[in-house]
């Protein structure tokens, strides 16, 4: 599927077998794939189970041969706003490859390759969206990229055009260390992962609400219905408002505190909506000088988000049947392989926690699991119709939920919702390295100054192709490939120079050329004088007397006044009362005039001058002028206003 077609914010990703690898099992290879599948989700269990996705989980399923594609294990995700959801499921991945090594892998979003995007800076300068077709695969837990052939030996490993799916699968497998991505580009990829599970658990964020207490006792039951009440509160619309204010499902009297576990997206998300209830729904919002101000006001709008997601439900409450969702025999095989990874953690069968863990691996295989082939189709939940069916099942003492609520854990600091600059630098720093290192000091910025000038002089000098204008640090580890002598030859043929230094040879092929060039230079004397100067560059004299006349008439000018001049020298002062035309009837005198007049400008100056004043006016936000200068590796130095 080419990436313009694949839907915004989803992720798609693949695990095929390897080629010769058959995984165990009995039976055809789609009741391998499924036994396997079932084999991995249990393997990640603990991981997933207390994952609180943002719109959809990650799920597998079998996808039978088609065309180029061999049977293989399918899954696609919503992760909407979150990011991590994304790079979660590549970490997932990661370790699949690692813990199943007779697997490859394979992750796109909208964007294609984007682990290519994300590095960037370390990847073949030929590997391109256009090239990195059937290239990109995650094998042993590392990142693989199948490179071009380098020589006629590598052919026979390596096509030279674009691999097929089957190929590519067949090379990764059977020459890994040819195709594994350098330390450089590995190390990229794993730190912006991060560490999983503790990276997982920063990203939770614990915060007090006062809820109605049937919302207390979805969350108690399934704490991941918190992701589609945020969203839906998020994405509301005028008739979601309309059973806000008649809360049918979660009546406003008796309210409880109660500690929410949010992602940092949920809770940014809910946190930043402004939402006043309306009168006649019954909340009675302390005012914001209260102290628990902030827990009302989060508790009512997620209040809200559930009782959409009910009035959303087109069914009415009744009990799902387990086993119409997943089939008993795959439920069986994958407790089994639950109960061989210590998922229960030596609890009785039969005990509170037991039933509790049990509940959360069935409710997360029912999400992931799935027997649809189909993957155009991913996986859909009505969860409108499940917080119906656990307020159907649940019971709840409203005294004992209040006698909870007066002690409970602290909520979760959340002053990483405010970025300061300093966390921004840092930010970056960490993601672009030297591209965005402070300066030490003020005295580094003259440094910083003529960087920005010869950063930008080696652009303007640089040739551009039809892949567009490379910037100078763009070719700063390559080696420098420049034949003296064919640049001198090439050189002296176009300005017409020999001096001797032409063997006969070239002179006799070049007959052609060098009559050409003796009839564009007689007509070139009808048209203008040539000079050749004492370093044997050729000058237009006409030419020059143009634009001299020009700067003359620009300097007496507001246009020539806006540019920063060279200091003024002391000069001869001319003199004053001369009768009218004596400058004309004097040249020599009249060029005195016009040298004081028009003092040379300073382009330098002018340049930083810019470019600072562009900089400065995007008072910190992102830019032309920042945007040209970080690409080639300058950063600008800080406003001394600022400093001050």
């Amino acid at each position: 599927m080419a990436a313009a077609d694949r839907q915004e914010d989803v992720v798609e990703y693949f695990l095929y077998p390897a080629p010769g690898k058959t995984a165990p099992g009995r039976g055809d290879e789609n009741s391998c794939l499924e036994e396997q599948a079932d084999k991995i989700l249990a393997h990640l269990s603990p991981l997933l189970v207390d994952y609180i996705w943002q719109k959809e989980p990650f799920n597998l399923r079998v996808v039978a041969a088609k065309g180029d594609h061999p049977p293989h294990l399918h899954g696609r995700t919503h992760f909407g706003d979150n990011i991590e959801d994304e790079w979660f499921i590549v970490h997932l991945l990661l370790q699949i490859t690692t813990s199943f090594p007779d697997y490859i892998a394979r992750v796109q979003d909208n964007d294609g390759e984007f682990l290519l995007i994300e590095a960037a800076e370390h990847i073949p300068r030929w590997l391109t969206p256009d090239t990195s077709h059937n290239r990109v695969f995650l094998f042993h837990g590392q990142l693989h990229i199948i490179p071009q052939p380098r020589s006629p030996a590598e052919i026979a490993c390596v096509p030279a055009g674009t691999p097929s799916l089957r190929q590519a699968l067949d090379i990764v497998s059977r020459y890994p260390g040819l195709t594994v991505a350098g330390r450089p580009t590995q190390d990229i990829i794993i730190r912006r992962i991060g560490s999983y599970p503790e990276k997982m658990h920063a990203l939770f964020h614990h915060a007090h609400c006062y809820l109605p207490p049937g919302v207390v006792a979805v969350l108690n039951h399934s704490p991941a219905l918190v992701a589609p009440a945020v969203q839906a509160f998020y994405e509301r619309d005028p008739l979601d408002m309309k059973a806000c204010r008649a809360m049918k499902h979660f009546p406003t009297d008796s309210c409880v505190r109660a500690r929410v576990r949010f992602t940092r997206c949920l809770y940014g998300q809910l946190l930043q909506q402004r939402f006043t209830p309306d009168k006649r729904s019954g909340w009675t919002v302390p005012p914001p000088s209260h102290p628990d101000h902030p827990a009302w006001d989060l508790g009512i709008k997620l209040a809200c988000g559930f009782e959409i997601l009910c009035c959303r439900s087109p069914g009415s409450p009744s009990v799902t049947d387990d086993s119409s969702q997943v089939s008993d025999v795959r439920w069986q095989r994958y407790l089994s392989f639950l109960t061989e990874k210590g998922y229960f953690k030596s609890e009785l069968e039969g005990s509170k926690r037991y039933k509790e863990l049990l509940q959360s691996a069935h409710r997360h295989y029912q999400e992931t699991a799935t027997v649809s082939c189909d993957r155009s189709c991913p996986p859909s939940v009505d969860h409108g119709q499940e917080v119906l069916n656990i307020l159907r099942t649940s019971t709840w003492d409203l005294k004992q939920l209040q006698a909870a609520g007066k002690h409970l854990e602290p909520p979760d600091d959340d002053s990483w919702l405010a970025m300061t600059p300093g966390d921004l630098d840092a930010m970056l720093e960490e993601q672009y390295g030297g591209f965005y290192r402070k300066s030490g000091d003020l005295g580094e910025a003259s440094s910083t100054l003529g960087n920005m000038v010869d950063s930008m002089k080696a652009f303007v000098d640089n040739v551009s192709s039809h892949d567009g204008a490379e910037f100078p640090r763009m070719d700063e580890d390559q080696p420098v490939d420049f034949d003296v002598d064919s640049f001198s030859q090439a050189m002296e043929r176009i300005l017409g120079l020999t001096n001797g230094r032409i063997d006969e040879d070239d002179e006799d092929e070049d007959d052609g050329l060098m009559e050409s060039e003796s009839d564009s230079s007689e007509e070139s004397e009808d048209e203008g004088e040539y000079e050749i100067g004492a370093d044997g560059s050729t000058e237009d004299t006409a030419m020059t007397d143009y634009m001299d006349q020009m700067d003359q008439e620009l300097a007496r000018t507001n246009v020539g006044k806006s540019f920063e001049k060279e200091p003024s020298q002391v000069k001869t002062a001319a003199p004053k009362d001369l009768p009218m035309g004596a400058a004309n009837s004097n040249k020599q005198e009249g060029d005195i005039e016009d040298e004081d007049d028009v003092t040379p400008v300073n382009v330098d100056l002018n340049l930083v001058k810019n470019l600072l004043e562009s900089y400065s006016s995007q008072q910190g936000l992102a830019g032309p002028a920042t945007n040209i200068l970080g690409t080639m590796g300058v950063k600008p130095p800080e406003d001394a206003d600022e400093l001050d």
